[in-house]
């Protein structure tokens, strides 16, 4: 059979639940930026801007293991706010 005449594969991947992806991203940069700036900065050079700890360690003017505690507080409060402002229940821990 010709390639042509192969049907596309179906989408198996699983909903977010209606939020496009577009609609998502919005919702994380909403998130983050209400974030203390102290951990909304780390979090921006990190993830936005790409740069690694070091880079963004030297923008800041902090040490390393500054950035990288503000980096893990910064993802902590992200994950107990996401769920809320993208409307998706959360799981309860057993």
């Amino acid at each position: 059979m010709p390639i042509d005449h192969v049907a596309e594969p179906a989408d198996t991947r699983v909903s977010d639940g209606g939020l496009e992806d577009r609609d998502r991203d919005l919702a994380v940069r909403r998130a983050v930026g209400a974030l203390p700036a102290k951990y909304r900065e780390a979090l921006i050079l990190f993830y936005f801007h790409d740069m690694d700890v070091s880079t963004a360690a030297r923008s800041l003017g902090l040490p390393e293991g500054t950035v990288k505690a503000r980096l893990s507080r910064g993802r902590e409060l992200l994950r107990s706010k996401l769920p809320q402002l993208l409307a998706v229940p959360r799981l309860k821990e057993a």
